[in-house]
């Protein structure tokens, strides 16, 4: 990986281990008391697109299934982390994916820098790390960059736009908890369905211009500076899956499951969208997203993933499948995990109809 020469040997596996805690397991307890942005009125966008100064840990995610203009079906995944080493040195990994839909391929890249000589940061209206980049262009418009130098026939550059009402703010007035038996773990946490996009994806050197298409955006972040955690950070025993969907109705719909112990029962919460009613799921019972069919082996890992699913509620009983198999994504270089984020294909019943969909599910 091209970030090696900048990273010694002991840095690296000393951030892998760090983020591979802080992030990706979202398992952050912070006291009740805390006072930060609790309520939709207190987010502030498009500056609220940017990494938060006082967090010790956040994400913005961007995932999509688009069609290029000869009819090329494309799914891809942009996802920025930061996270703090000690108290004041913060890195930004990046992973950065392309599915191809009709050859069942998947292709990946991913970077981790430090803030240390602008090799990455936030300022003003840009997020970006090594080759990565994401820029606000305006009130409700997004730009974002991927131009991988160890991947050179690997890249993407997308323009994002968006109405202000398509912004979905999740748990309670933005206040996402992550677990009932622990109510202390929490983020906060909004998403953007359907983004207009336009822009060009490249595989293996040939660019494809995107005709089609709608792209959905997640940001989460907690565990501020002035709170310290009671959790052991290192801790290699919690687990999840996150799923995404846009149904052709016009429904959109988030929904995960989380396991403090990774063979504990799972806890699971969600949002459900049309026009301008809006549910959020957090009692147990209203939501089960449960595993079905059979399990797949990754020929790479050796790990099994159950990549079909049901997902059920009184609005809506949907059945969950891959448009392909084999999308794993192998971040140890980065954030030390291995997990499935892939496009999936949508269809079942809303309200006694059939509908259909589409969106991105993630496994770990």
């Amino acid at each position: 990986m091209y970030f090696l020469p900048r990273i010694n040997y002991r840095y690296k596996f000393s951030v892998s281990l760090k983020i591979f805690s802080f992030l990706l397991f979202a398992i952050i307890l912070i006291p009740s008391e805390t006072k930060s942005v609790n309520s939709r009125s207190q987010f502030q966008f498009p500056k609220d697109h940017l990494f938060h100064s006082g967090y010790k840990v956040e994400w913005c995610y961007f995932v999509g299934n688009l069609t290029s203009k000869s009819g090329k079906q494309l799914g891809y995944e942009l996802s920025f982390f930061r996270a703090f080493v000690g108290s004041s040195v913060a890195v930004y990994p990046v992973h950065f994916a392309i599915s191809d839909i009709a050859n069942k391929k998947h292709y990946s890249a991913q970077a981790l820098e430090r803030e240390l000589g602008n090799l990455a940061g936030v300022k003003e209206n840009s997020l970006w790390s090594g080759d990565f980049r994401m820029d606000i262009r305006g009130p409700t418009e997004l730009q974002l960059r991927a131009y991988p130098r160890n991947s050179p026939g690997l890249s993407l550059e997308l323009n994002l736009s968006y109405e202000p009402g398509q912004i979905l703010i999740h748990g309670n007035h933005g206040k996402s908890t992550k677990s009932r038996r622990f109510p202390e773990i929490y983020t906060y946490y909004y998403s953007i369905p359907r983004m207009k996009t336009n822009g060009k994806l490249v595989l293996e050197g040939q660019s494809h211009e995107i005709a089609s298409g709608t792209s959905w955006m997640d940001h989460e972040w907690s565990a501020h500076e002035k709170e310290s955690s009671s959790i052991n950070l290192f801790a290699n025993s919690n687990s999840w899956d996150w799923v995404c969907i846009q149904l052709e109705d016009g429904s959109d719909i988030m929904a995960f499951n989380f396991r403090s112990q990774l063979n504990a029962e799972s806890e699971t919460f969600g949002t459900f969208r049309q026009d301008k009613e809006q549910v959020h799921f957090e009692k147990e019972g209203e939501l089960a997203f449960t595993r079905a069919g059979k399990k797949w082996t990754s020929s790479v890992s050796g790990r099994n993933y159950w990549t079909e699913w049901n997902l059920k509620s009184e609005k809506f009983d949907l059945r969950i499948q891959p448009k392909f198999e084999a999308q794993e994504f192998d971040a140890r270089p980065t954030t030390g995990i291995i997990y499935w984020e892939g496009a999936i294909s949508v269809e079942g019943e809303k309200e006694g109809k059939p509908v259909r969909g589409s969106g991105y599910l993630e496994l770990r």
